[in-house]
């Protein structure tokens, strides 16, 4: 027999090949009983379809095994280059009030008569089906012609094939000049500013053929994804799938607090932000760019901005020396205005006493433990605009916290992933948090 097995074994090449293709078989059959029908598919590598869906969002979120341009290993130039032309008459990137390809103005007056404005990006597939809606804002002085939202446009709505495929609304963020020149007064955010958002989903739930509502909030526009997701369930309306706060900025008293405070002020002229600071530390090199990049926002965008939609023929301008006051009392203006109205449904955690009373109860780190929607959070830990110690207060608050998918990169700077990444790196982590079998399978039931 052993003779025979020799004989057998020594065969032809065609009877080898049919071997070969038998233990091909074999293989394929014992690694599909094995695997229990899941399958393996590779994200730059390695995604797997049997996780849940929160631990895919987290797979997704480790960049560990993506290439890292060498541009996005300083978290300033990934955060200033993707922001910037190379026009010195024009240093910031911006969409510009004079329109924008395939996006449409949006305009909602509030029950409070709050006005708020934006850009619609609609979503076509070709078929009637409902579209997910991701609503969007970029934060501090950011509005729908800003910096982010140009980079935004670039990266994920520019091109009809690679673009999100979900309906974008780009949203002011009420400190920004568009807000002011509507409404004539600005707002901190946060808490307010998400109270502003669910009455902008309630509408346009009611109007439009929608599959879910996701939010995407970076920097001071985190607080108000997180706020929003609470609020949503406080009240018991459910409107919102899911969240992603990017590079946030969880503590407006402490950033940009503190780029307001350490900025000069008129001759015998206090600043108002620098008391919660009790001793404002000199600059640092950071500090310094920070300045100028704050500036550069005013200067550049929100001041041409708020000219740009006022009626009136009087041209604004705001001296450098005169921002920290004049931002002051623009706040403060619109919490007298919110204490006046008393609003019934207004929750009454969040204090109306003042500016520093709003700020210090609407803090994340002391209520994102509420959170019962999916929720990223991501930062990074070169971050150069937020202290990452804020991120890490946050990050501990979280923890245990089923509904929260976090984690602070290497790189990133902020809000600056696409750099040292590439931009699939938010953008796959967007087209995840907009897909019903995730969020269906988030914490492992369906």
């Amino acid at each position: 027999m052993l003779e025979a097995c020799e004989k057998n074994c020594s065969s032809s090449p065609g009877d080898s090949a049919v071997l070969v293709t038998i233990g091909r078989v074999a293989v394929y059959l014992l690694s599909v009983m094995l695997l229990s029908g899941c399958s393996l598919i590779q994200k730059g590598g390695h995604e797997d379809s049997c996780l849940v869906g929160r631990e895919r969002v987290l797979r997704a979120l480790d960049p560990s095994s993506l290439f890292v341009n060498v541009l996005g290993r300083s978290g300033l130039i990934a955060t200033s280059l993707p922001s910037s032309s190379m026009n010195p008459f024009k240093p910031l990137k911006e969409l510009g009030p004079d329109g924008v390809l395939g996006g449409r103005p949006f305009s909602m007056r509030l029950a409070d008569g709050t006005i708020v404005g934006g850009l619609f990006f609609e979503y076509e597939d070709g078929t009637s089906d409902p579209k997910p809606l991701l609503m969007a804002s970029f934060g501090f002085l950011q509005d729908r012609w800003g910096t982010e939202a140009a980079k935004v446009y670039k990266l994920y709505l520019g091109k009809p094939s690679e673009r999100i495929p979900a309906h974008v609304l780009i949203l002011d963020h009420p400190t920004a000049g568009t807000f002011l020149a509507n409404n004539g007064y600005l707002s901190v955010g946060s808490y307010d500013d998400a109270r502003m958002w669910i009455e902008i989903a309630l509408k346009l739930k009611n109007d439009m053929k929608l599959s879910g509502i996701h939010l995407f909030g970076v920097s001071m526009s985190g607080q108000t994804v997180v706020h929003a997701l609470i609020e949503d369930k406080r009240l018991g309306l459910n409107l919102f799938a899911s969240g992603m706060a990017v590079s946030i900025a969880p503590d407006f008293q402490k950033a940009p607090g503190a780029q307001l405070a350490q900025l000069g002020t008129p001759k015998g002229v206090e600043n108002p932000w620098a008391g919660y600071f009790k001793t404002v530390p000199k600059k640092s090199f950071v500090d310094m760019i920070q300045s100028q990049g704050l500036w550069m926002l005013i200067d550049k965008q929100f001041v041409p901005h708020y000219n740009s939609i006022r009626t009136t023929d009087t041209v604004f301008d705001l001296k450098r020396s005169d921002v920290p006051v004049f931002l002051r009392d623009a706040f403060d203006k619109r919490i007298a205005l919110l204490r006046e109205q008393k609003l019934g449904t207004w929750n009454t955690e969040f204090s109306l006493e003042n500016l520093d009373a709003f700020m210090a109860s609407t803090r994340i780190a002391g209520l994102i433990g509420r959170v019962r929607t999916p929720l990223v959070l991501v930062s990074a830990f070169d971050d150069p605009a937020v202290p990452r110690t804020m991120f890490e207060e946050v990050l501990l608050a979280a923890e245990g916290n089923p509904w929260i998918a976090a984690l602070e990169t290497d790189q990133g700077g902020h809000f600056g992933f696409n750099l040292p990444y590439g931009k699939n790196y938010l953008g796959g982590i967007i087209r995840l948090m907009i897909d019903p079998e995730v969020l269906g399978t988030w914490n492992g039931s369906r």
